[in-house]
């Protein structure tokens, strides 16, 4: 009996040995990715200052839940025109353009990052894809200030890129993010636009 334990044990031992291996390689393996994508993300240099804003919640985040109303947005180059709700949880999401919970708010120093759908429910995010440099974003607050940023690039990033959420040294940047291409979550698309100024809405 107590040789049929031991086996048990043994055998028990290298599982979970076999287990915790696997564990650590996904761990490493994720930690390559983070790596290898923020080194070659656009624009990056060794001198690039981008990290998480002090605030910023977890995707996963109860704060993501949220859906209440903090602004409306409008993008005359491609007619859109919706509220922001706060969180990004897909129940947010469903409901229109959701703001990632602790990001900067708009025409604040940080990065104001928003995400929406493209092809369900309103896909209030449908034709990003038509945005280009130089075409404009409008926030407007709750206390009627309508902050006004400059579109400056579009790329296409993996899922795992949570980078693109991230502040960019002391810039106040806005991001907006939906699935791609359309139809499927197999990438995402990204539209960086940059602050230009802000006023009270006549």
């Amino acid at each position: 009996m107590a040789d049929i334990a031991i086996e048990r044990f043994a055998l028990l031992a290298d599982t979970l040995l076999v287990l915790m291996t696997r564990r650590l390689r996904y761990i490493l393996a994720a930690t390559v990715a983070a790596f290898v994508a923020v080194s070659v993300m656009p624009g990056a240099s060794a001198e690039s200052d981008i990290l998480p804003g002090s605030s910023r919640m977890p995707a996963f985040h109860r704060s993501q839940q949220s859906g209440a109303v903090i602004a409306q947005i409008r993008i005359p180059a491609i007619g859109l025109e919706d509220t922001i709700r706060a969180g990004v949880s897909l129940n947010v999401i469903d409901q229109g353009v959701a703001y990632w919970a602790g990001t900067a708010l708009p025409g604040r120093q940080g990065n104001f990052v928003l995400a929406g759908h493209r092809t369900t429910y309103s896909a209030p995010f449908s034709d990003l894809d038509r945005l280009r440099p130089g075409n404009l974003i409008f926030v407007s607050d709750g206390d009627g200030v309508e902050i006004m940023s400059r579109v400056t690039e579009t790329f296409i990033v993996e899922p795992s890129e949570i980078w693109i959420t991230y502040d960019v040294g002391d810039s106040s940047i806005a991001t907006l993010f939906a699935c791609h291409p359309k139809g499927s979550a197999r990438q995402r698309i990204v539209v960086r636009s940059e602050l230009v100024g802000n006023g009270k809405v006549a």
